[in-house]
C-alpha cells in the first residue's frame, strides 16, 4: 500500500537531507586533508563514491558546495563553545566565558581547514557571507555569557561590545598561531596554551 502523500514527502526530505550531509561529510574530508585548493566537485563526487551530477544536483556548483560547507562549520564551532548542562563550577559566567573562549581556540587548531575556509575562503561568494551571517550565532553565545555576568554584578560593561572586543582577540590569536607566527613565543619557553589563557585574563580584568 503507497504512503500518503505527507508521508511520503517527509521521507524524501529525509533521504536528501542524508544525501547532502553525506556530500558535505565527502567535502569535509577533501578540505581536510587536501586544504581549500583541493576541494572540487569532482574530489567530493570520488570521495563520497557518486557521479559529480550528484554534487551539482543537490550544491549546484563549487560556490554553493563551500557555502554550505563553512555555514556547517560555523555550527560546530557554536556547538564546540555552548556549553550544554553545565556542572556547578560553570555556573559561574566568567568561568564559562574561560571555558567557550578555550573551546573556540581547541577547535580551531583541530580543524585548521574549516576555520580558514569559514573566515577569508567564502567570503566573496555570498551576499550576506556566511561569516556574518552565521558567525553572529557564535557572537551570541559570547553575548548572552559575558551579559549573565554584568547581570550578576561581576562585570561592568555593555554585552554586545564586550563580545566583539573578545572575539577579535581569541580570533587574531589562534590565527597568528595557526600562522605559525609565535615563535618567538616558544623560543623563549613560553607555550601558546599559557599566553592565551593570560591574554583572557587581561581580557576578563578589563571588562571588570
Amino acid at each position: 500500500m503507497s504512503l500518503p502523500p505527507a508521508a511520503n514527502s517527509a521521507r524524501h526530505r529525509t533521504a536528501s537531507e542524508q544525501v547532502g550531509s553525506a556530500l558535505l561529510d565527502a567535502a569535509q574530508a577533501v578540505l581536510d586533508r587536501e586544504g581549500l585548493p583541493g576541494v572540487s566537485v569532482r574530489a567530493v563526487a570520488s570521495e563520497a563514491g557518486v557521479a559529480p551530477m550528484g554534487v551539482y544536483n543537490r550544491f549546484q556548483n563549487k560556490d554553493g558546495l563551500l557555502i554550505a560547507l563553512a555555514v556547517r562549520a560555523f555550527r560546530s564551532l557554536k556547538e564546540a563553545v555552548v556549553l550544554e548542562a553545565p556542572d556547578e563550577e560553570l555556573e559561574d559566567p566568567l568561568r564559562r566565558l574561560r571555558k567557550g573562549c578555550r573551546a573556540y581556540r581547541k577547535f580551531a587548531l583541530r580543524h585548521p581547514q574549516q576555520y580558514h575556509l569559514m573566515f577569508t575562503g567564502v567570503e566573496s561568494l555570498a551576499s550576506p557571507s556566511p561569516s556574518a551571517e552565521h558567525g553572529a550565532a557564535a557572537l551570541q553565545v559570547l553575548v548572552e555569557t559575558i551579559d549573565a555576568a554584568v547581570q550578576r554584578g561581576i562585570l561592568h560593561t555593555e554585552p554586545v561590545q564586550a563580545a566583539q572586543v573578545v572575539w577579535n582577540a581569541i580570533h587574531g590569536a589562534v590565527s597568528l598561531e595557526l600562522a605559525d607566527l609565535n615563535l618567538t613565543l616558544k623560543k623563549h619557553g613560553f607555550e601558546p596554551a599559557e599566553t592565551y589563557d593570560k591574554m583572557l585574563e587581561v581580557l576578563i580584568d578589563g571588562l571588570r
